[in-house]
This record gives structure tokens, C-alpha cells and sequence, in this order.
């Protein structure tokens, strides 16, 4: 599937790889926002909390790979978020380089 370019004239950025992010996984973050309602700047959690394996830390990966199904991960929802370890080596996983605006 192909989509128009976005703002950046730049193609297909959704569901190439996971990407990896550099927030800590907790589960419960989001509910968080539903107790104390809208926040304009949210931080990050200062550590990570995976209830399914508590003796690995693990990190935030976003939008979807190619090895995605509508069964696995929801299709290719930008949205999408998981959890990793920092030493996955998965073919599905990758970074984008940013820089900030100033």
C-alpha cells in the first residue's frame, strides 16, 4: 500500500520497521491521563515497569513493522505501541534520526 507524501514530501514512513523510542515502557502511562485529565507537556516515565517480565527494563517501540497482521499488532496503526528490551536485534526494528528545530 502506498500513501501521498506527507508535509515533508516524504513516502511510506508508517510500518517500515518498529520504531525505537527512547521513553520507558509502563503499561499504566496512559492511564494515568485519564485520572487527571488533559496535560499540554507529558513527561516520559523515569523507569519501566513490565509486569510481564519484571527483571528486564524495557523501551517503547512505535507504528508498526512490515511482519505486522490485523491479529498481531493492529494492522499498521501509526499509533501502535509495544515493548522491547534494549538488546532485541529483531530484523523489524529500527530508529529514525531527529534534530531538533530550535
Amino acid at each position: 500500500m502506498t500513501f501521498s507524501p506527507n508535509g515533508y514530501r516524504l513516502l511510506d514512513m508508517a510500518g517500515i520497521v518498529w520504531e525505537w523510542r527512547s521513553e520507558w515502557y509502563r503499561p499504566d502511562y496512559y492511564s494515568q491521563f485519564e485520572k487527571i485529565g488533559f496535560m499540554s507537556d507529558p513527561q516520559a516515565p523515569v523507569n519501566s515497569v513490565d509486569p510481564d517480565e519484571h527483571t528486564v527494563a524495557k523501551r517503547v517501540v512505535r507504528r508498526g513493522s512490515f511482519l505486522c497482521a490485523d491479529q498481531y499488532c493492529s494492522g499498521f496503526r501509526v499509533a501502535a505501541r509495544m515493548k522491547t528490551s534494549p538488546d532485541t536485534s529483531l530484523e523489524n526494528t529500527g530508529f529514525r534520526c531527529v534534530v531538533s528545530a530550535m
